[in-house]
């Protein structure tokens, strides 16, 4: 398969997994220790504390490492990419051929899907516009997604955000939820303030809808949004704020959400977990950063494995466990901007952990460990102790910690694959904090 074809096909799917599947994870927030959690949070709603760990709880543990790899096309094997490609060619072929007026009812939201899997974004939004224009109801939030999608996807972004807004006037259910998401994210990761409003018109319905038991369901479809994926969606605006240097405001945002989650009379293990992931890291936002006591550099065999305590004009942390490989891909774009920037100076770590089995490395481990130790060298990759997953409430990868020339922590959030690239996210991120610590940064 040629390095192109590879590229095709990893550009094409934050598309399929928005189309297929809604993704619920970017920009996920995590948990520290509970020491690290400030005595002044709303205190969370009461639960059964059983004697050991629920079987659910311990069966999501087992399976996050498999879900991350799935969600990502960079772990696929090439006959699965070659197998998605052909449908992909399938889809595009036929929507290409298709003409959207000789279609209504629920053959134009089918041909709306499928031009959307084809990744033929315009004919997906006309026959998606064409749907909502009809007045059939059964599909209309589910075409309204797909228009949002498709028309960020052409680039056009107000058009989108516009879309998205129009959303918001339907019942608040899965559906608009996922696809108000993928547009806070959109936004966000382009630098784009009216993330922010939109997390805020956002913000009364989902607190609204987190306030009630049960997972948040669709009207029109199979998707569903548990407590604790609500919660992190809920607290965006929480975020948001902080990120914006508005501190009352995202007090009110984070009060509001913990106020609904006092609604409820329990709540699932799992689900609380993801509550007190996300909880770590917004208190982690404005503290000095922990000491995360790395062990060993793979920069080279002479370097200090230690974190430079002059954190320059900013800092970036690049946390990810060893079986992440789309993590190490990051960090081939992350070291060329590092280098880029190392007269800002910006300085520029992965912060790499294992998670080997209580029993000891299994050959699966040595065979990780062998390959990252191949693919990380001559990186600013540090290793360190699993325990960082705790402090820093890791629940997705690559989690991105930025600090200031203090050491505080102004950004912690889950990257995209294109974070480090040219005018990529963390170039917004450091524009954000300060223009002169990004005014060297590419």
């Amino acid at each position: 398969m040629t390095d192109a074809f590879c590229a095709r096909i990893l550009l094409a799917s934050a598309l399929v997994a928005s189309v297929i599947t809604p993704l619920p994870l970017p920009g996920q927030m995590p948990p520290p220790p509970t020491d690290q959690t400030p005595t002044s949070a709303p205190a969370p709603a009461q639960t059964a504390v059983p004697a050991r760990e629920a079987p659910g709880a311990i069966y999501q543990d087992a399976m996050q490492p498999l879900e991350v790899v799935r969600a990502s096309l960079d772990n696929w094997s090439e006959a699965e990419l070659a197998a998605l490609a052909a449908g992909m060619q399938k889809a595009r072929e036929a929507c290409d051929a298709a003409k959207p007026d000789e279609y209504q009812g629920e053959d134009l939201y089918d041909l709306a899907r499928l031009c959307a899997f084809g990744q033929d974004w315009s004919p997906a939004n006309d026959a998606a516009q064409k749907y909502m224009a009809s007045r059939t109801q059964a599909h209309e939030t589910q075409a309204m997604a797909i228009s949002v999608r498709a028309l960020a996807h052409i680039g056009a972004i107000d058009l989108a955000r516009a879309t998205t807004f129009g959303l918001l006037q339907f019942p608040y259910d899965a559906d608009v939820a996922y696809t108000v998401r993928f547009m806070k994210d959109t936004l966000e990761h382009a630098g784009n303030p009216e993330a922010l409003a939109l997390a805020r018109d956002e913000h009364a319905a989902i607190v609204q809808a987190l306030s009630q038991p049960g997972p948040l369901k669709a009207a029109g479809s199979d998707a569903a949004i548990s407590t604790g994926v609500l919660y992190a969606f809920a607290m965006d605006l929480a975020f948001f704020n902080r990120f914006a240097g508005k501190s009352d405001a995202a007090a009110a945002a984070a009060a509001d959400a913990d106020a609904a989650l006092q609604k409820l009379t329990a709540i699932p293990a799992e689900d609380q977990r993801e509550i007190d992931r996300v909880r770590t890291q917004y208190h982690l936002l404005d503290t000095h950063l922990p000491n995360v006591h790395p062990t060993r550099t793979l920069q080279s065999a002479s370097a200090k494995p230690r974190i430079d305590p002059n954190f320059g004009a900013a800092t970036v942390l690049v946390l990810f466990s060893d079986w992440c490989i789309e993590c190490r891909e990051l960090v081939k774009t992350m070291t060329k901007f590092a280098a880029a920037n190392r007269n800002a100076p910006i300085h520029v770590y992965g912060l790499l952990y294992s998670e080997d089995s209580p029993t000891g490395p299994q050959d699966a481990d040595k065979v990780l460990h062998a390959e990252n130790e191949k693919r990380l060298a001559d990186t600013p990759t540090l290793e360190v102790p699993a325990q960082i997953a705790q402090t820093f409430g890791v629940v997705d990868y690559p989690l991105g910690v930025v600090l200031d020339r203090s050491g505080t922590i102004r950004f912690i959030g889950v990257l995209p694959s294109d974070a480090f690239e040219e005018k990529g996210y963390i170039s917004k991120v450091l524009e954000r904090m300060s223009p002169r610590s990004s005014s060297k940064a590419n």
